[in-house]
């Protein structure tokens, strides 16, 4: 709070920063985050009881009010002059003026209601919250400080009313703002307002929509609250024509070769725009869902992003919006070849985010085309900020279930978007009942429309009844390749061949795979943990050398550095292409998008999906003879670790029925399979848990205890500085952990853009250097594995910390040592012989 020179007129500050020199107006501030929170809700949005127009108001009125605290000369004297309160908390006493605020004016009505106190508690619950995670529970009012917050909340709402006139004037809420709204004091008599996190957890008040209102504004405030505090300046979603796509593939050179398989895509994509094209206006606002069911290697990228650049158009006739598409897939590496499509398609005319853990966010550029500081290019990239996005299933998911400030910022980015969701049958089976039940939900208050896309096309929305309750008979979805059958029954690339009548050993399964390999072929073998995966690569390299057979054997798995991951896939690329005979032992890591072709398989048993994606990986280009075999074996118990029992129990009821199966009934194969899970009760239990007694119940730790991948206890990072390239990040980043205000190292040497190496190391910000060490980090991952503590106990590496100094989780296997800790071909060295699966 200062007082201009000259006059009698008072500045309030929502943010200053002497050192830097920036300061905001806290009238501006509120004013903008009002604006821009109404601005950005499309008119997709509708809840059971708050209409499209009704959001918009109660949006803009949160973001006015979220930081009226900030007006008590206690903050101002905090921000401006350092010195600290206990009543310079600004989130609380907030709260409870919109709380008051919306009682009398956009929530209010005659009825009173409890559903209608419960709306209004939410949006309390919001503001108060909107620095830290969302919670509805009975940690909100602690009975052992009851009384001192009550206490801090009226000596704080004093100092505001004492001030109210002046506040109120530069506020520009002269009109709104009565004395009622400062009455804080009721709402410590208010009963019910104490007791609705009870309500509510207990299961008192069952609607599922109070779950999607809560993350919904409370995404749409701190997303702008964040956005307006970094001055970023916000821009329009734009859109191209969808022409692009079609101009792009004919720029690219004919396939030879491979003529029969173009004419598949080109007539599969047509057909998929044919769909669209005759959907009338209010089937395209009614349709929620659009199926894209089509074997591998039809072309689903390209053809899917057309279909969703003519859904934006078709949307912004219907309802003068631009929806944002997002493309969310299971694996980065895809995210990194769908990338270079989608930037040939667009020409640097659309803003294009990529947005996963390692992701490299520092040539984001501003809306002036200029290079952004790293903390607001972050900011950029985690607020999904952009035309286009490509990011991972776990990005995206994960910012759904969950109360976290940083990944809930970006949820209101998919309301009225469009979602491409590629390979849905990726994520785990005992999540498919939540996640078509959340989607569906999606669907019904966000307006979010989505593509999704697969080879073996889940029953998501069927798997959706298993946990919805009292829900429409309405099927709001549509196949975009209706005759997708027809291109499996043309399909004659590989078959399956179960040989599941016994378990086999290491010495066992080799003999079978030499009986079945006459040695000019290139051979896939997947197995379920990392320590088979060693012992089997082991048993063939040996056998091959005594047989003193002249084949290569190349190994794959988490075991290894993602860099030797990548140089391996590039080799085997290579030699595949000019049909050099060799094998290839791997863990499921080769399911995850990895683009190889080889003549035949062996797959250690596992359950249907991931059986057929293998059989992905052979005769991948229908360059082969026909029906290349995939056999399926059952190594000793392996698959145990790794899979539900009741999904394996489904596959091999299934599979025990065929001698063999051709690719063209791999789709009959799914379907008989999700058909025997619709009718287990217990497969999704953990679904109905969650949503049950999470999401109607607004428990977040319920919730949070959705894990896309299960979390690996007891893990540590370990980095392996096997190059001259690895040196050089990991002296970049302990030249960061040990900077103060500048970083004493060129940057440049690691690729940061000359202009802000120059700058950092003059000053370096907090929060920059925050984005620093996450793009720092992004580089050094090429070369860290994840090892469970029970593997390093015999044989464990140095603490990073011994390197130089630089405090650190990681552990560190120097240049010098690297032949003590890791094998050249087969990654990190175990001393014992406990499982271990990645």
């Amino acid at each position: 709070m200062d007082k201009l020179i000259g006059s009698d007129k008072v500045e309030y500050y929502a943010h200053y920063d002497k050192n830097k020199d920036t300061k905001q107006l806290l009238n501006e501030h509120l004013k903008s985050v009002a604006e821009l929170s109404k601005y950005q809700i499309p008119p997709t949005v509708n809840f059971d009881v708050i209409s499209n127009s009704k959001m918009k108001d109660l949006c803009y009125w949160i973001g006015y009010l979220h930081d009226m605290g900030k007006y008590t000369n206690y903050f101002q004297d905090y921000l401006i002059k350092g010195e600290d309160s206990r009543f310079r908390s600004h989130a609380p006493v907030s709260a409870c003026i919109i709380y008051l605020f919306l009682k009398d004016k956009v929530l209010g009505s005659n009825n009173n209601s409890t559903e209608e106190e419960i709306l209004k508690f939410l949006c309390y619950v919001v503001v108060r919250l909107h620095h830290e995670a969302l919670k509805v529970d009975n940690s909100l009012f602690s009975i052992s400080r009851e009384n001192s917050v009550w206490d801090n909340l009226l000596t704080e709402r004093d100092n505001l009313f004492k001030n109210k006139i002046q506040i109120l004037k530069d506020s520009n809420l002269e009109n709104e703002i009565k004395d009622k709204h400062f009455e804080i004091e009721k709402l410590k008599k208010e009963r019910l307002f104490t007791r609705i996190p009870t309500l509510v957890n207990q299961g008192r008040f069952e609607k599922d929509y109070l779950f999607f209102f809560i993350i919904y504004i409370f995404s749409v405030l701190i997303d702008n609250d964040k956005i307006n505090s970094s001055q970023i300046n916000i821009d329009k979603v734009k859109r191209v024509s969808p022409d692009k796509v079609e101009k792009y593939i004919n720029s690219k050179p004919a396939n030879r070769g491979k003529i029969d398989l173009d004419d598949k895509r080109n007539k599969s994509r047509k057909t998929m725009i044919n769909v669209i094209n005759n959907l009338s206006d209010t089937q395209i606002v009614n349709t929620g869902f659009f199926f894209i069911t089509a074997p591998t290697g039809i072309g689903k990228t390209l053809s899917s992003l057309e279909c969703a650049l003519i859904l934006q158009k078709r949307i912004n006739k219907i309802m003068n919006y631009n929806p944002r598409i997002i493309s969310a897939i299971p694996f980065i590496n895809i995210i990194e070849q769908n990338k270079i499509e989608y930037e040939n398609v667009f020409n640097d005319e659309l803003k294009l985010i990529i947005h996963h853990r390692l992701s490299d966010f520092s040539n984001i550029k501003s809306v002036n085309n200029e290079n952004m500081s790293l903390d607001k290019a972050l900011l950029d990239v985690e607020a999904w900020d952009g035309d286009v996005i490509l990011t991972t299933f776990v990005q995206f998911f994960q910012s759904v279930f969950t109360g976290k400030n940083k990944p809930l910022k970006k949820l209101n980015k998919m309301s009225g978007s469009i979602i491409i969701l590629d390979e849905i049958q990726a994520v785990p089976e005992k999540y498919m009942p939540l996640i078509g039940a959340v989607l569906k939900k999606m669907n019904q208050y966000y307006g979010t429309k989505f593509i999704l896309m697969t080879a073996t096309q889940p029953k998501i929305l069927e798997f959706s009844k298993l946990i919805l309750k009292d829900e429409s008979t309405i099927d709001n979805s549509i196949q975009l390749l209706h005759d997708y059958k027809d291109y499996f029954h043309n399909l004659h690339r590989t078959k399956l061949i179960p040989l599941l009548s016994k378990k086999l050993t290491n010495d066992e399964f080799v003999s079978l795979m030499f009986e079945k390999w006459d040695n000019k072929k290139s051979v896939l073998i997947v197995v379920n943990t990392i320590k088979r995966s060693i012992e089997v690569y082991n048993k063939l390299k040996g056998k091959i050398k005594d047989l003193g057979i002249n084949t290569e054997v190349y190994y794959l798995s988490t075991n290894i550095i993602p860099q030797q991951r990548k140089k391996v896939i590039g080799l085997l690329k290579k030699k595949l292409k000019s049909k050099v005979p060799l094998i290839l032992v791997s863990t499921q890591t080769i399911e995850a998008g990895v683009n190889l072709d080889f003549d035949m398989g062996f797959r250690d048993f596992a359950p249907i999906c991931s059986i057929i994606q293998t059989a992905g990986r052979i005769n991948r280009e229908n360059e082969k003879t026909e029906y290349c075999p995939l056999y399926i074996v059952q190594l000793e118990n392996d698959n145990d670790y790794v899979y539900q029992l009741m999904n394996l129990k489904l596959t091999k009821g299934i599979l025990k029925k065929y001698p063999e199966i051709h690719e063209d009934k791999y789709g009959e194969l799914t379907e008989e399979y999700y058909d025997m899970e619709l009718k287990e009760d217990g497969f999704y239990k953990e679904s109905k848990t969650i949503w049950d007694e999470g999401i109607l119940r607004l428990n977040f730790d319920v919730i949070e205890e959705f894990r896309l991948i299960d979390k690996l206890e007891d893990v540590v990072d370990v980095f392996v500085e096997n190059d001259a390239k690895a040196s050089k990040i990991a002296d970049a980043y302990e030249a960061v952990l040990k900077s103060g205000d500048k970083i004493d190292y060129d940057l440049r040497i690691i690729d940061i853009d000359e202009n802000l190496a120059i700058r950092y190391r003059k000053h370096i910000s907090f929060y920059e250097k925050k984005a620093l060490l996450k793009l720092i980090n992004g580089k050094l991952s090429d070369y860290i594995i994840q090892v469970r503590l029970t593997r390093i106990k015999d044989n464990r590496p140095i603490e990073f910390k011994a390197r130089g100094g630089a405090e650190s989780n990681l552990f560190w296997i120097p240049r010098d040592q690297i032949d003590q800790y890791y094998d050249k071909d087969t990654g990190y060295k175990s001393e014992n012989n406990d499982a271990y699966i990645f």
